[in-house]
């Protein structure tokens, strides 16, 4: 049986309205949030494609920076209809039986998390989706999603229907094990107060204190 042909699809066409500025354009190590998840992404020899809406203006530098590496850029073919456009986006450019999805604000996502994330999908059988969890939660911009679902976003789309949840309940979901990933991994920023966080525990892993 062939090997399970996986793209990255990173999501960064948010609002980000509760951070007050662009969260895939905030520092992060030698870049920003967006610049070193496709590092990560690419790390592990995934091909890489960024959905966003917006490089214009300032995010100009950023997108050359990107521009430097083999990633696709494109806009959401629906604007302002959240991820489950993103979702429908990233399955129309691309070709690959399974999509890797991530959103842009996952500091500590790296390529030791994602090969472990590829490893476990390519391992298993009679899956739709399979999405990391922590703590009870499921998130679902952390996740692979099989080619076959396209048609249930693709709908999902068609009937105004913005809730990931809603369309999972109709799959075969599949949670990837806690103790697979770093309980950071899964860590998104959204308030400026998680930022703090981020910035407060990668001085820790750095330093070994805060």
């Amino acid at each position: 049986m062939s090997q399970l042909r996986i793209g990255a699809v990173i999501l960064a066409g948010g609002k980000s309205s509760r951070m007050g500025s662009p969260k895939q354009k905030l520092p992060w190590r030698d870049g920003t949030f967006l610049t070193e998840l496709v590092k990560e992404v690419q790390a592990i020899g995934l091909s890489c494609f960024i959905v966003a809406n917006d490089f214009s203006g300032t995010q100009v530098t950023q997108k050359e920076q990107i521009d430097e590496q083999p990633v696709t850029i494109t806009p959401d073919l629906v604007p302002s209809c959240g991820p489950v456009s993103g979702l429908v986006t990233a399955f129309r450019v691309s070709t690959e039986d399974a999509l890797l999805v991530l959103s842009c604000d996952l500091p500590f996502m790296d390529r030791v998390q994602i090969a472990k994330f590829i490893e476990f999908a390519r391992e298993r059988d009679e899956w739709d989706v399979i999405v990391a969890q922590s703590e009870g939660r499921t998130h679902p911009l952390c996740a692979v999603y099989h080619r076959r679902t396209q048609s249930n976003w693709e709908q999902a789309l068609l009937n105004g229907q913005r809730r990931l949840m809603r369309t999972l309940d109709e799959l075969r979901v599949v949670p990837l094990p806690d103790e697979c990933l770093d309980p950071w991994a899964v860590f998104n920023v959204n308030t400026p107060e998680e930022y703090e966080q981020a910035k407060l525990e990668e001085k820790r892993r750095k330093t070994g204190h805060a």
